[in-house]
């Protein structure tokens, strides 16, 4: 997710490669940015210490080890946190500094090329910084700020609904394989109908349910399909599979 964030930044123009620091305990991950131009390190204090916002994306159970090789070296002015199910509050204490605003983000991965979703709560930020950080992550689609507290289901929506709508996509793919479609020429029916649909909704102003009726007559066949969908009762179904992410979403934030 780093790499995504950062491909959107150098992308956007919103921040030059000689504004970017990357860090990775391999360097080899962050050859591809060397290239381009943006310092790499695999020293972490050497970012901590060096840049005045800092965008920590180490895996949640890694968290506690990094602490303790930034005691005393985190002089940043912003720690941007990615790393899912660990508060605020919390990052604040193992940080155990007191003049270093942490704001928490959670994009998905569609973020790399700027059309994904960020949610964001930028907890107190002074606005000269929320400025700066907000235009920069602006680059990776839409951001919608929102307390810490409605993470866990924003984020079943927002960072998990990417893999529920693939899954979608697949079913449609695989029945048009089934049929004797090629491959690539289902591929691109199938995304590209899931393009122009989402893009039929966002320049409407129209409900989903009057959308839905637009594409639907009397007596035709998309209104079979339709019925059969809400039939096997998909609405419980999002809702259920919605749940079990935010519970898990709960669950990791619980974890020691």
């Amino acid at each position: 997710m780093a790499s995504a964030i950062a491909e959107s930044f150098l992308a956007a123009g919103k921040v030059k490669p000689d504004e970017i620091l990357l860090c990775d305990k391999e360097i080899s991950k962050t050859e591809t940015f060397a290239k381009r131009g943006c310092a790499t390190t695999s020293v972490p204090s050497d970012v901590t210490e060096n840049c005045r916002f800092v965008f920590c994306a180490v895996k949640p159970q890694s968290f506690s080890s990094l602490c303790e090789e930034l005691s005393g070296k985190i002089n940043c002015e912003v720690i941007i946190s990615i790393m899912a199910g660990i508060k605020i509050e919390n990052i604040e204490k193992a940080l155990g500094v007191k003049d270093v605003s942490v704001v928490r983000i959670m994009p998905n991965l569609a973020c790399r090329f700027g059309c994904g979703v960020t949610l964001v709560e930028f907890n107190g930020l002074n606005e000269a910084s929320k400025s700066v950080l907000k235009n920069a992550l602006l680059s990776m689609g839409q951001l919608v700020e929102i307390p810490e507290k409605e993470f866990n289901f924003a984020t079943s929506v927002s960072g998990c609904g990417p893999a529920f709508f693939q899954l979608f996509y697949k079913y449609i793919y695989d029945e048009c394989i089934k049929k004797g479609f090629a491959s690539e020429v289902a591929r691109e029916m199938v995304l590209n109908t899931a393009i122009g649909s989402a893009t039929l909704a966002k320049k409407s102003d129209k409900s989903f349910d009057e959308l839905i009726s637009a594409v639907c007559s009397k007596g035709g066949s998309t209104i079979e399909g339709v019925n059969v969908i809400k039939a096997s009762d998909m609405g419980k179904i999002i809702a259920t599979t919605l749940e079990a992410s935010r519970k898990r979403n709960e669950e990791l934030e619980n974890l020691k």
